[in-house]
Order: structure tokens, then C-alpha cells, then sequence
């Protein structure tokens, strides 16, 4: 069983070792860049001594679809993205992360998820989809308008949570 960390998990200071019950915890190089930007942080390095892993997912599309059908896509950073994606090739992973919309898409997609505890124990309790209305025509978008403008008739393009 695998334990994939987000920088929030690191930067709780939760974990100090690998936990029991996991082979291997597994971060990606971007998780890495954002704790490290500089000298690694002490858990990282006691992580890293016993073990922890640096491994980038192979393809992130299906993490980029996923996200694109809850409707989280446009908040959701390259380093989130890959999270996923890495979540998506790991079998038997678990995720561990303070970010609402990262637990969104991977419990839409079925993957197991576990709050950081960097501001308590966060996360979500129901799944939410996303979708974009523009204010003057009424038009519904899947996707994120160019600078929130619709397309026909000009107004405000908003994002609703779809029913």
C-alpha cells in the first residue's frame, strides 16, 4: 500500500517516519520543489532517509479529465494535478492532503484520501461538481471562459455548483 504525501502533508509535521501499514510514501517532484525551495525540511529529510520516494506520474490527462468533469480544473495547480495523476497509476494508494478540491476529484474517482492535519482534520463530506453560467444569456459552459466573459453575448461568465 502506497501513502502519496501534498506539501500541506509535509508541512504539518506529521509525518516524521514512514506510518505503518504503507510499503512506501511517495511525493512528487513538484510536492518536493514547494517544501524544498531551499534546504529540505527536517521531516522531509527523516522521510527521505527512510525511504520516501520522488515520483512523477507518467501521464496526467486522466487526472486533468477528472478534474475537468467535477469542475475543479481551474483552481487546481500543476503540482495538484499530478498528485492525482500519480494517485490514478499507483495501485492501492492513499492521498494525504488539506486541499478540498484534490479530495473532490479523488473521490470522484474513487480513491482513497486522508486530511494532512495542517489546520485540523479537513476534508470533505459529500462530492460537488462545478459548472459555468453566464450572467446576462443564461448559457451553461463546462469549462472556464476566457476572462470570464461568455463568448455570445459578453456578460460575466460565473462558476455554480451544479445540482
Amino acid at each position: 500500500m502506497f501513502l502519496i504525501l501534498d506539501t500541506s502533508a509535509l508541512l504539518s509535521g506529521m509525518f516524521n517516519s514512514i506510518p505503518s501499514g504503507y510499503d512506501k510514501v511517495l511525493i512528487t517532484s513538484g510536492v518536493r520543489d514547494e517544501v524544498g525551495k531551499g534546504a529540505p525540511s527536517r521531516n522531509m529529510a527523516n522521510l527521505i532517509s527512510a525511504g520516501l520516494e520522488i515520483r512523477d506520474p507518467l501521464i496526467v490527462e486522466r487526472a486533468r479529465e477528472a478534474a475537468r468533469s467535477t469542475g475543479d480544473i481551474d483552481k487546481l495547480s500543476e503540482v495538484d494535478l499530478s498528485l492525482i495523476a500519480l494517485a490514478i497509476e499507483v495501485a492501492e494508494a492513499t492521498v494525504v492532503t488539506d486541499d478540498y478540491r484534490v479530495q473532490n476529484v479523488l473521490k470522484s474517482l474513487g480513491i482513497s484520501f486522508l486530511p494532512a492535519g495542517e489546520i485540523g482534520d479537513r476534508t470533505i463530506s459529500e462530492t460537488w461538481s462545478w459548472t459555468h453560467r453566464c450572467k446576462g444569456c443564461g448559457r451553461f459552459f463546462d469549462e472556464p471562459q476566457k476572462k470570464d466573459e461568455c463568448p455570445i453575448c459578453g456578460s460575466i461568465v460565473r462558476k455554480y455548483r451544479r445540482k
